[in-house]
């Protein structure tokens, strides 16, 4: 299982020191222990990939497929030179949604785990509750990873799962 860097980092640093030390390679990739990954190209793609996925969860893709391909362009290039202003004016979009709505659809999680067989868990995840109530995250463990709570239900007890959420709000 290839977990994303900033999980691993999570998982391994100390407060001291990096968790590792970082090679490059030049010639004679590692292909049995790492993944290769052909260009900067397939990296976009892969990102654009996941804002999609979102955004079906999200606003049943909609806000996505009205955007024009420089929007796309735009969020991108924003990401990867730093630029928040760049991507936020493009990202606000997929992070509104109608007041009559009360929210998103689904909120788009994942939970790493690395004391399961299953690696991670996904699973559809409303914001707010047939009775109109707002979720917590407390909510969401409650329901995907119970063990994740202490016995009164109201904090997080001694966890071995680590979580990765999409960036969303809920209002």
């Amino acid at each position: 299982m290839h977990y994303p860097i900033g999980l691993l980092f999570d998982l391994l640093a100390s407060s001291s020191a990096l968790p590792w030390n970082i090679t490059v390679h030049f010639k004679s990739f590692p292909e049995k222990d790492l993944l290769h990954c052909p260009s900067k190209d397939a990296i976009e793609a892969h990102f654009m990939s996941c804002m999609k996925e979102a955004d079906a969860l999200k606003h049943k893709s909609q806000v996505i497929n009205e955007m024009q391909k420089k929007d796309h362009k735009q969020l991108w290039m924003g990401l990867q030179n730093d630029r928040f202003d760049q991507f936020w004016a493009i990202n606000r979009k997929l992070m509104d949604y109608p007041a009559e709505e009360n929210g998103f659809r689904y909120i788009p999680f994942r939970i790493y785990q690395t004391t399961t067989e299953r690696p991670f868990i996904q699973k559809l995840f409303r914001p707010v509750a047939a009775d109109g109530q707002l979720h917590t995250l407390g909510d969401l463990l409650k329901e995907v990873c119970p063990s994740a709570i202490d016995p009164e239900g109201n904090t997080i007890s001694n966890i071995k799962t680590f979580l990765s959420f999409s960036v969303t709000e809920v209002k």
